[in-house]
């Protein structure tokens, strides 16, 4: 048996050791990643195609004489990153382990490549010094204005209170069934042990010199492994990690071993006290019905989690299976992005400054409306909740124009069933008109016509829409605009609402569109008969700012060429704000895999939870078998059958297990099928685990029986 212990506190503690390694190093990459001061500035000319060059060439030098890292970074998805760095040889080793083992794409350029995809407002600066920004701020102030938006250091420089934000909540389950087994060895370690126990106590041993005797192998097993784990990690840290982080992951390895030692030496003192000081005492057998009422107690919350764990994980798959329905229509926008703006707070000082941004996005847009290379689809009031469960036989969502309607009416406004989309849109999806035209040959260019695609079907409510929409429009082209221009000094705008005209044409009924956004729409992410209002260029320009994320797509061979294309406009502009895209594609992709990361984790988090279960029950049929152990050696000896011998503990296990499906029913008001499943289940494993323990635990009754030696 102490073999055996030796061995397995071993596997445990070097389990223990890697799953806090893996999870502990994936933190310390996003700290090496985004623990910088970000930067956001703003040239003071517009002609800064060779202002650029000059302006790298600045901050390579005061990088390199002041030892410090200055990066750019392209956000191209949540797991996939290009760094732009200063300093980029000192990535190549301390990027191996979350590329290969964390399932990430993070890949490291020179500073100067970051012109081939378009040189942005912001810059990353490994440092917390306010003295090198203030210095780099000296440095850069003839060509632009600094502003430091945020440092992502810690204030707090205590090692032990860094302690927590390494820490991943996910892994708990783990440790919780490790520490589990630990104690459990322990437990049936002791139970085996008692003999050993008793010859030391005829010695004159006191409980403290035996508890050392009997837990010596233990402690030598656990301290040598978290020497030998510990000495291997920081090999790996002192290989693949900065020094900065090396001593944060060594603090932090050493302080969780020492916190499980500590843990298992409390408990292995309570064990021992429970199981040697009461071996004399007739409160023994209540000592082991106390353990069985305890285990019944933990076994029926776990179950109970089970349950519902499986309620959740049967809501996942069903999202699941729609998002992956849909797919053969996200197959198209595999080339296609969302233009993104990178904030910078010298737009938004004042609405002057915002309007200036504005009327640059709107000349980007118009270049890449002009190369055909970018649409508009804004479908904002047919978003939905993201946690939303999505039913492909759901009629009604919880859309967002439902929070803006207050009467059938407002659903034909602009504030209800509402989209909009641009003449490129509308070439690529071609719409037509009852009669068969394309919408495109009817839509009126005039300045202060508005054009709307209604669904036939909507005729009867012709009036509202007009109203409706006649005054969205005035509000945006009107009353937006002297917004603006009142804050810039300018002259307002003199138009009256009855200047305007609404161009409403009357389209096909049952037509899908599809939103190229993973939050709107159907479980296709399509929507049925919208109103569609045609944007074309004449209200005022924050309107295009707001589509900016999610609505604003540019179409392109990849994320490279993109980037490329786009940066030759912004240039034009000096409106580096928008050098950023994000994959329309993978934002779905990355939608399906938190989906399957959920799965996943419920389905482990069920492994381990039965798991635990399981050993519950070990513990119930040790503690039943030791309490009743006389009366069941005797009737085994006689040949009585297993199921007479434990008929209480069988009983007890059923009724465990149904007063638990009754519970569930009683709460979900319903009899759920897979509840019964699981309970089912339930009980023949709980058979099977008290036959095969009872087996075990009869080899060596019987014989100690015999000899007499029962203990």
């Amino acid at each position: 048996m102490k073999n055996k212990l030796i061995i397995t506190v071993a596997i445990l503690t070097t389990l223990i050791n890697i799953f806090s390694f893996l999870h502990i190093n994936k933190n310390v990459i996003d700290k090496l990643l985004f623990d910088k001061t970000t930067i956001s500035f703003s040239f003071y000319t517009t002609d800064n195609n060779e202002l650029i060059s000059e302006f790298l060439k600045k901050i390579n030098n005061f990088s390199e004489e002041n030892d410090v890292e200055i990066a750019q970074y392209s956000f191209l998805s949540t797991n996939k990153i290009d760094i732009y760095s200063t300093m980029n040889d000192k990535y190549k080793e301390a990027l191996f382990m979350p590329n290969l083992l964390f399932n990430r794409d993070i890949k490291v350029h020179s500073f100067e490549e970051i012109l081939d995809v378009g040189f942005k407002n912001l810059l990353y600066i490994d440092t917390n010094d306010k003295g090198i920004i203030k210095k780099l701020s000296n440095e850069l102030k003839n060509y632009c204005e600094l502003s430091v938006l945020e440092s992502s250091f810690k204030k707090d420089t205590y090692l032990s209170n860094r302690f927590v934000s390494y820490i991943d909540v996910s892994v708990f389950p783990i440790f919780a069934l490790l520490i589990f087994l630990f104690i459990l060895i322990i437990f049936f370690y002791y139970s085996s042990s008692k003999k050993e126990y008793f010859i030391h106590q005829l010695w004159g041993y006191t409980h403290i010199q035996i508890y050392n005797i009997l837990n010596k192998s233990i402690y030598k097993s656990l301290f040598l492994t978290i020497f030998i784990s510990n000495l291997t990690m920081i090999a790996i840290i002192y290989k693949f990690v900065f020094f900065n982080q090396q001593i944060e992951v060594i603090f932090i390895m050493i302080t969780l071993n020492i916190a499980i030692a500590i843990l298992l030496f409390l408990l292995s003192i309570v064990l021992f006290s429970l199981i040697f000081t009461t071996v004399n005492n007739k409160s023994r057998k209540k000592g082991l019905s106390k353990i069985i009422i305890i285990s019944y107690f933990l076994k029926f919350v776990l179950l109970l989690l089970v349950i519902f764990i499986f309620q959740n994980l049967f809501n996942q798959n069903v999202i699941l299976n729609e998002n992956q329905n849909s797919l053969t229509l996200w197959k198209n926008t595999k080339n296609l992005y969302n233009l993104q703006e990178i904030y910078s707070p010298f737009n938004y000082d004042n609405l002057s400054s915002e309007n200036l941004l504005n009327d640059k996005i709107s000349r980007v847009y118009k270049d890449l409306s002009n190369l055909n290379k970018g649409f508009l689809m804004k479908t904002i009031n047919f978003e939905r909740p993201e946690k939303e469960n999505i039913d492909g036989n759901k009629e009604e969502y919880d859309y967002n124009y439902n929070i803006n309607v207050k009467s059938e009416e407002d659903l034909y406004s602009p504030y209800g069933r509402n989209i909009v989309v641009d003449i490129n849109y509308l070439k690529k999806h071609i719409v037509k008109t009852p009669d068969e035209k394309n919408v495109i040959d009817i839509i009126d260019r005039n300045d202060n016509v508005l054009n709307i695609l209604v669904p036939e079907k909507f005729i009867s409510y012709e009036s509202i829409i007009e109203k409706s929409f006649k005054e969205w429009f005035y509000f945006q082209k009107v009353e937006v605009t002297n917004i603006y221009k009142d804050a810039s000094n300018q002259k307002k705008i003199e138009q009256k609402i009855n200047d305007l005209t609404i161009n409403i044409i009357y389209i096909e009924n049952n037509q899908h569109y599809f939103t190229y956004n993973q939050n709107s729409g159907d479980a296709l992410n399509t929507v049925e008969d919208p109103i569609i209002t045609v944007y074309t260029e004449n209200i005022d320009n924050s309107f295009l700012a707001s589509c900016l994320g999610n609505y604003m797509f540019v179409e392109s061979e990849d994320e490279y060429s993109a980037l490329k294309e786009i940066s030759t406009i912004t240039q034009k502009y000096n409106v580096a704000e928008l050098n950023s895209i994000t994959s329309v594609y993978d934002k779905k992709g990355q939608e399906i895999k938190n989906v399957e990361d959920k799965i996943d984790n419920l389905i482990l988090n069920t492994i381990i939870i039965s798991l635990l279960i399981i050993l519950f029950m070990i513990v119930i049929t040790y503690a039943y078998y030791k309490s009743f152990f006389s009366t069941i050696i005797i009737k085994s000896l006689h040949g009585h059958h297993f199921i007479f011998i434990y008929k209480h503990l069988i009983l007890a296990n059923l009724f465990i297990n149904i007063f638990l499906l009754i519970f569930v029913a009683i709460i979900c008001k319903n009899i759920l099928l897979y509840s019964i499943i699981i309970v089912a289940l339930m009980s023949i494993v709980d058979y099977l685990v008290a036959r095969i323990i009872n087996m075990y635990l009869l080899l060596k009754g019987e014989i100690q029986f015999i000899k007499g030696e029962l203990i």
